[in-house]
């Protein structure tokens, strides 16, 4: 059960989600007039499609602040930087006024900024946890970035392709991207939410590496296993658990060898056991993280 010492503040947990919930909020006031110039060359029937298609979108992210889960994060991430390219798609039938253009790029840059935020991902992780437990999202793998943010850019264009060519009454072609978009989102869906799973643990029992796209299971490190908590120093010898993340890394210390199983690969199916003495974890947090270890009298420093 979480004291006051270690639980994290209603103030502290609740600011970001409402940041985040005004922010998403607030698009509509950018949107609209941008969308209404956009839009008004088009026939009655292709006004519409545009305006069902944006309020649905709009709407299912707004649902997702109101909802913290890191499904949640999967949704909000995958579709709230479609609004600078929505805005961007929209001018360039030059029927925008630039003062509404400028507007709606900046206030989806802004959305897209406060999405991928870790003060966010931290309170939306937290919706879905489990009791006394405090998670810390780790950093996505640098490895990993460049082929996700491709693929983001195939649904994206897929899907924004789509809906422009409905709103112009291009069915087939029209039908057959969002379609596309539609198979494409199933695929990449599953595989998207697996960087919204990746979290460091902060329990009573100890520390756990929660991480499905590194890990095939859990790596759990008990209070008393553990000899220290830190900023990794440069040079360690640590196994790394951060798939190649930049920025501070923590290790954690172990007084006795202990074994981690890493995830599946092609040569390897049933995973690779590791017997480490260190490991090496890069939450987006790491301060939060090692205050949240010490509260829980974990030797921090």
């Amino acid at each position: 059960m979480q004291t006051q010492a270690d639980a994290p503040s209603a103030d502290a947990s609740r600011t970001p989600a409402w940041i985040l919930r005004v922010v998403w909020l607030l698009q509509p006031l950018a949107f609209v007039p941008l969308l209404g110039d956009a839009t008004s060359t088009l026939p009655d029937v292709g006004k519409v499609i545009a305006a069902v298609l944006a309020w649905a979108t709009w709407t299912s992210v707004l649902l997702a602040t109101f909802v913290p889960s890191t499904v949640s994060i999967t949704v909000g991430r995958l579709i709230a930087p479609l609004a600078p390219i929505v805005a961007l798609t929209a001018g360039l039938g030059g029927a925008v006024a630039g003062g509404k253009l400028a507007l709606g790029i900046g206030a989806g840059a802004i959305a897209v900024v406060v999405w991928f935020s870790g003060e966010t991902g931290m309170v939306l992780a937290q919706g879905s946890a489990y009791g006394a437990e405090q998670r810390f999202p780790l950093k996505p793998p640098v490895p990993f970035v460049v082929p996700m943010a491709f693929s983001w850019l195939v649904l994206a264009s897929s899907s924004v392709a789509g809906a422009v060519f409905l709103a112009n009454e291009r069915w087939v072609v029209g039908g057959a991207l969002l379609v596309l978009a539609a198979v494409a989102g199933r695929f990449l869906g599953s595989r998207f939410h697996q960087l919204s799973r990746r979290w460091l643990v902060v329990v009573p029992a100890g520390l756990v590496v929660h991480d499905p796209l590194l890990l095939a299971e859990n790596a759990l490190f008990r209070v008393v296993d553990i000899a220290a908590v830190h900023l990794a120093p440069v040079g360690t010898e640590a196994a790394d658990l951060t798939g190649g993340t930049a920025g501070v890394v923590i290790e954690i210390v172990l007084r006795e060898t202990d074994t981690i199983v890493k995830a599946a690969t092609a040569d390897k199916p049933t995973g690779t056991a590791l017997h480490v003495r260190s490991v090496l974890v890069s939450p987006s947090r790491p301060g939060r993280a090692l205050a949240a270890a010490g509260a829980r009298r974990m030797p921090v420093g």
